[in-house]
């Protein structure tokens, strides 16, 4: 595997020079498959992207809020353009970013649209997107960013009146859909998954309808401290291997049957140029739902992308398609 800098093969000054410049087609070439050595191909891919479709994006109503007491607790909420009388469903879509990184706006590689392109996207599809910001390592232990994400799913629902303006369509409290990447996944996934996050019994539970979790590392038994990324989980977690007993997959092993059978329907989505180390991790967990449900979660593979490029690529018209079965599968379960 070679490494790829954004000042080599892939930087934005080389694009300049193609004819067709800017496609899946330049993800595709990217061999390693490393998340760090993706990153900066993927941000000169899609930046330039972004940014011609900066009014497409931005046409999107948006308004911010702060729904908890710290700096970090502060949400966006996206509106279909539409004065529908109908309830729209809510999608809260959690970002990743190793634990230790990310934001729901970033700048200035992408102009702030990332991740307003994911939230365009979903909101000419019918949602209301909700994006919060949560707290980060070294500021925070597990499960302290799995409560921010409920809390500000909590303070959406209890404050639906306040984010309703003239036009903005009404958000349906009973249709909400938890969307997490990577890092972002895991906390989607601790707050279903353990009791101590959200109670079984919660009021919030039956309101969310269901889960689709991009690439979270599932299952972190394999990590070593030599993993580059190990430190930054054991800070998280507390140690290596209160990781690896509270990782997704060991929270959904201790829940009781009861509480399995009354978990959202969950949505597995993962790109093609994963790290294998993810890829092993999905297959782990979708065998362990399988075994504790006897149905085999939907999974879809995001073609042509890698770790990075899934969420990048949306409201560009270039790698959506993921996105759009996304959608479909969503609306079977609303059907």
């Amino acid at each position: 595997m070679r490494a790829v800098s954004s000042q080599g093969l892939f930087s934005p000054a080389t694009y300049h020079h193609h004819r067709h410049p800017f496609n899946m087609d330049i993800i595709a070439q990217v061999e390693d498959r490393d998340i760090p050595r993706v990153i900066d191909p993927t941000v000169a891919a899609f930046a330039p992207l972004l940014k011609a479709k900066k009014n497409f994006i931005r046409e999107i109503p948006m308004k911010s809020f702060k729904y908890g007491e710290l700096d970090r607790h502060h949400l966006d909420i996206y509106y279909p353009l539409t004065s529908s009388s109908e309830k729209t469903p809510i999608l809260f879509f959690v970002y990743g970013g190793g634990f230790d990184t990310g934001e729901r706006s970033i700048s200035p590689k992408t102009f702030g649209l990332v991740y307003a392109c994911l939230a365009a996207f979903f909101a000419r599809r019918g949602y209301v997107v909700v994006i919060p910001d949560y707290r980060l390592v070294p500021n925070v232990e597990f499960p302290g960013p799995a409560e921010d994400v409920r809390d500000a799913v909590r303070w959406v629902v209890n404050n639906a009146n306040e984010l309703v303006s003239s036009g903005s369509p009404v958000p349906d409290l009973d249709h909400i859909v938890l969307m997490g990447h990577s890092a972002g996944a895991v906390h989607v996934s601790t707050m279903l998954f353990c009791p101590n996050v959200l109670p079984a019994d919660d009021p919030l539970r039956p309101k969310i309808v269901a889960a689709v979790l991009e690439s979270p590392p599932f299952d972190l038994s394999a990590m070593t401290m030599e993993w580059p990324s190990a430190p930054t989980h054991a800070k998280y977690w507390g140690t290596l291997e209160s990781a690896k007993a509270n990782d997704p997959l060991h929270l959904y092993r201790r829940l009781p049957n009861e509480a399995v059978e009354k978990l959202p329907k969950i949505l597995m989505v993962e790109g093609e140029f994963e790290p294998d180390f993810l890829i092993d991790a999905g297959d782990v967990f979708r065998k362990e739902v399988k075994e504790r449900t006897g149905v085999q979660p939907k999974e879809i593979i995001a073609k042509g992308h890698n770790h990075i490029s899934l969420n990048w690529a949306l409201s560009t018209g270039q790698g959506e398609d993921w996105a759009e079965r996304t959608v479909e599968w969503l609306k079977e379960l609303k059907d």
